[in-house]
């Protein structure tokens, strides 16, 4: 994941739940009332790389309290991350279908998990990441100098973007072994 990476760049603009901890005036505009204000308690999706810095930064309403202030958005539970989600991947990692849940699923539970350092989260993802990646290899390594068969498979169809590149290297790499061998 870089800067100019545009999978990173989509996964930044997952929108994501805040509530608002202040009355903000003249940001109305983020929720389609320009000129406005938003008002304390307003819930409002927002983009992650926006309500990342607004989760980050804080107010305070008084000058002296610098040392406790509050940030300017709560980040409310995702969706990706719901008790069911969580639930599904624990039981059977390989036959979830993160495309559907989100097609920059790994990046963001990433980003989530270095924003607020779940612990268990990362233990779940780590235990996916290997079940799925062992999965993904599987199908990488039946070597169709055209695969067309393999695009057919069910479970490539439930990669996110990341698993997608991972295919994509693992399988150039099964081909390139084998007309190697076939070659020597």
């Amino acid at each position: 994941m870089g800067y100019y990476d545009v999978d990173d760049i989509l996964a930044d603009s997952a929108e994501f739940s805040c509530k608002f901890q202040y009355d903000m005036p003249g940001l109305g505009y983020l929720a389609g009332n320009p000129g406005r204000a938003i008002d304390k308690n307003a819930r409002l999706d927002l983009p992650l790389w926006l309500a990342r810095i607004l989760a980050i930064v804080g107010g305070s309403e008084d000058e002296d309290d610098a040392e406790e202030a509050v940030p300017f958005v709560e980040l409310l539970p995702a969706e990706i991350f719901s008790p069911k989600v969580i639930n599904a991947i624990k039981a059977d990692p390989t036959s979830i279908d993160l495309h559907s849940i989100s097609s920059h699923f790994l990046a963001l539970s990433l980003k989530w998990i270095a924003l607020f350092g779940d612990e268990e989260l990362a233990s779940i993802c780590s235990s996916l990441t290997l079940a799925r990646a062992l999965e993904i290899n599987a199908h990488a390594s039946s070597v169709n100098f055209v695969s067309t068969a393999e695009l057919a498979s069910p479970f490539l169809l439930t990669l996110d973007e990341s698993e997608k590149k991972l295919y994509r290297t693992s399988h150039e790499s099964y081909k390139e072994h084998k007309r190697w061998m076939v070659e020597r």
